[in-house]
């Protein structure tokens, strides 16, 4: 920067909560830069702005992020900038000119040589030409032109196959007083000989086992914990409030209410643990104030009042349930539906609960009572009930699905934690379903045959219904956009009547094909594509034409997971250029980041 700063101000892709920390400056020297306290837009809360409390001196600086996602992961980030003492150089920016093999284009035969024009005299650092397997080719020495010092010469060692071919190179001006880190450059670009072809990496035929593991740590251990305690907690209280309409003088034991209460609060306490580990520098008070916070605190006093006091019991559960998704999940993000999901949320964990808690309340029947009339009493009831939670979190998990996931593949789906979690709980649940079928028919025959297997079957439904709640609480704790892989148009109709399909082969990281077919066969001169990823990666290529309104770029193109942004610039015929905005969706685990930076 020629010049201090006023500001600095980070955006994220979705809401943050901000704390006193989470934006610092440290100098060179290792120390914290004074700051004001970080606000955040009052129209977006993924807008952090901080306000620098003195002019900074010329010198280099470090700036640490530290914010929490809606579903309490900490993000933390960093850059550097640095401030100059002297005016801007006027000199000129080093640029690649021309050469003999352009990006995009399929060339008639091998050339034997890469020649390089640059607007300056070059000191080529490093160049590499790789061919479809992404296998390095052979080159002599760089050459300089001894009548041209800007004019670069690479002979080629062996002949080129037909194919397509990726050329990198690195180099700075000749000139020391021009060598700085900005006019350091480094390019990439691609070119074909005599045909196209796709760039594919060689297969190394080795299953990573790591795709097949799951994150187990104090997060999903809390997470479990909480998900039993706090859902047949309210379960239990509903089905004697409610089914039985508390006729039983004599209920469940209360070691088994109490029992499900202390696992409650050691699941909250460890949460609470947890965020502490993660934000170990923040003053009590603020960490105190923070949701992540306060709504546990909340929630282990709505529980213990609700021990106390019987007939507010139920309620003092319920609220206490229902604060769950505020704090944990991805249903608070705006861009998974926000309140509407939040409500869905709310509704699949109250299902959850009726037929978990009756589950529970059913095995741990009032001891003056017999099975069969324990069963007599309470089993077509809650059959019924049972059919009810089970057609609500259906339909609430399938909503929260498609909210989370709009579109997939089985590849991606299975790669990342958060699908391959769903995929074992929703196995487990329709296998759940199916013994609640069988179940039903044992409850309406209600004979003492029957009934000692009822109950084994139940002990069985607890069982598995234990064991969903630790794959639901992976599922949480995981991120659902790295399964996610799609591309999606910006804007709803093609402008100038340039109707395009885009497809990408395979749609990860690494090396891909991006394929775009423009229907009709529009008048067009030249196709390119931008690339761009915040906070300041971008690229951009020109497109091969393989045939009649059909192009395509091959090679490392989708660089990292998450969202990338695509511009397909149209140069028609008549010399107008039309922009085509979407956005590809990259399968992998990558987390809330930070989309752009300004200082």
């Amino acid at each position: 920067m020629e010049g201090p700063p006023s500001t600095i101000e980070v955006w994220f892709q979705d809401p943050v909560v901000i704390h006193e920390g989470s934006i610092k400056v440290i100098n060179s020297k290792g120390k914290e830069v004074p700051v004001l306290k970080s606000e955040q837009d009052p129209k977006d809360a993924g807008h952090v702005i901080t306000k620098l409390d003195k002019e900074l001196a010329p010198g280099e600086f470090t700036v640490k992020i530290n914010v929490i996602a809606q579903d309490g992961f900490i993000i933390e980030e960093e850059f550097r900038f640095s401030i100059s003492n002297a005016a801007k150089s006027e000199s000129e920016e080093l640029k690649l000119v021309k050469s003999n093999v352009s990006d995009g284009e399929i060339h008639k035969g091998p050339p034997g040589q890469i020649e390089l024009w640059f607007n300056q005299p070059v000191e080529v650092r490093a160049i590499g030409i790789f061919n479809s397997r992404y296998q390095p080719v052979g080159t002599k020495r760089p050459q300089v032109d001894s009548d041209n010092p800007r004019h670069i010469s690479v002979p080629i060692s062996n002949t080129l196959s037909p194919g397509t071919y990726q050329l990198t190179w690195s180099a700075s001006p000749t000139n020391k007083e021009m060598q700085t880190v900005l006019n350091n450059k480094q390019g990439v670009f691609y070119f074909a000989v005599d045909k196209f072809s796709s760039m594919t990496p060689e297969n190394t035929g080795d299953f990573d086992w790591d795709t097949l593991s799951f994150s187990i740590g104090l997060k999903q251990l809390a997470y479990w914990l909480t998900f039993i305690g706090l859902t047949i907690l309210f379960g239990i209280s509903w089905f004697y409030s409610i089914l039985l309409k508390n006729r039983l003088k004599k209920t469940l034991q209360k070691s088994t209410q109490l029992l499900f209460y202390l696992v409650s609060l050691v699941g909250m306490t460890l949460l609470i643990v947890h965020h502490r580990l993660d934000l170990p520098e923040l003053a009590i008070k603020e960490f105190l104030l923070l949701k992540f916070t306060w709504i546990p605190i909340l929630q282990i006093i709505l529980l213990s009042l609700g021990m106390w006091i019987k007939k507010m019991r139920l309620i003092l559960f319920g609220i206490a349930l229902i604060l769950w998704p505020f704090i944990i999940g991805h249903a608070s993000y705006p861009r998974y539906g926000g309140y509407i999901t939040m409500i869905m949320t709310a509704f699949h964990i109250i299902a959850v609960a009726i037929w978990m808690g009756g589950l529970f309340s059913l095995i741990a029947k009032p001891k003056h009572l017999e099975r069969k009339e324990w069963l007599q009493r309470v089993g077509p009831t809650f059959s019924n009930w049972a059919m009810i939670s089970v057609s609500v979190i259906l339909f609430t998990g399938i909503w929260m699905t498609v909210e989370f996931l709009p579109s997939t593949s089985l590849e991606s789906f299975l790669e990342s934690e958060w699908g391959r979690s769903l995929l074992i709980k929703t196995v487990l649940f329709f296998l759940l379903i199916i013994i609640g079928y069988v179940q039903r028919k044992t409850v309406k025959q209600l004979s003492s045959k029957f009934t000692f297997s009822f109950f084994k079957r139940v002990r069985i439904e607890a069982v598995y219904g234990l064991i969903i709640f630790f794959f639901a609480a992976s599922l949480v704790a995981a991120n659902p956009s790295a399964a996610e892989q799609g591309v999606y148009r910006e804007t709803p109709e093609a402008p100038n009547n340039l109707d395009l399909n885009v497809e990408i082969t395979p749609l990860e990281m690494g090396l891909n094909t991006i394929t775009l077919e423009f229907k009709e066969n529009p008048k067009i001169r030249n196709v390119k594509v931008e690339l761009s990823m915040p906070p300041t990666w971008q690229v951009e290529n020109n497109a091969f034409q393989v045939g009649k309104g059909i192009y395509k770029l091959t090679g490392n193109l989708l660089h990292g997971a998450g969202t990338i942004n695509m511009k397909v610039k149209v140069l028609m015929e008549n010399g107008k250029e039309v922009r085509l905005p979407y956005t590809i969706v990259v399968p992998g685990e990558v987390r809330n980041q930070s989309e752009n930076t300004s200082i």
